[in-house]
């Protein structure tokens, strides 16, 4: 579904400095969302409109803790942080029987095409000490 949606949200989660919770969220969105408008139910590009209890699964809230109060609250902070951080955008908030709806505001297109103000390498700032491929001999 969202694979592009994906790889840009992962650029997005390391330029805004989200927390793991909302990284862990936005990442679920993309995956569950379309990269284009060329989807078999017509739906709109990184529009994510899931149940708050399949974000919950994307925090770590197993059924039936999924439903629960905590669950609630842990979605609600996180969504509140991609908001906020101006990740995604609300279209439309839940109520019953219909589910909130949100715009991610990540990149989607496929590789090869021109992606403005964007590289695909995030610089990794060394803080010392040996790093990944740095063992002594």
């Amino acid at each position: 579904m969202g694979l592009y949606a994906a790889k840009g949200a992962v650029l997005v989660a390391a330029r805004l400095g989200l927390g793991h919770a909302a990284t862990r969220l936005l990442l679920h969105m993309a995956l569950e969302s379309w990269d284009d408008t060329d989807n078999p139910g017509n739906q709109p590009p990184r529009r994510y409109f899931a149940s708050r209890e399949s974000s919950a699964i994307a925090l770590g809230y197993l059924a039936p803790d999924n439903g629960s109060e905590s669950a609630y609250h842990s979605v609600k902070r996180a969504i509140a942080e991609l908001v906020a951080s101006g990740a995604i955008e609300r279209v439309s908030s839940g109520h019953r029987g219909h589910n909130a709806e949100f715009n991610l505001l990540v990149d989607s297109r496929k590789p090869g095409g021109h992606r403005q103000h964007e590289t695909n390498v995030i610089p990794m700032l060394r803080r010392g000490g040996l790093g990944a491929g740095e063992r002594p001999p």
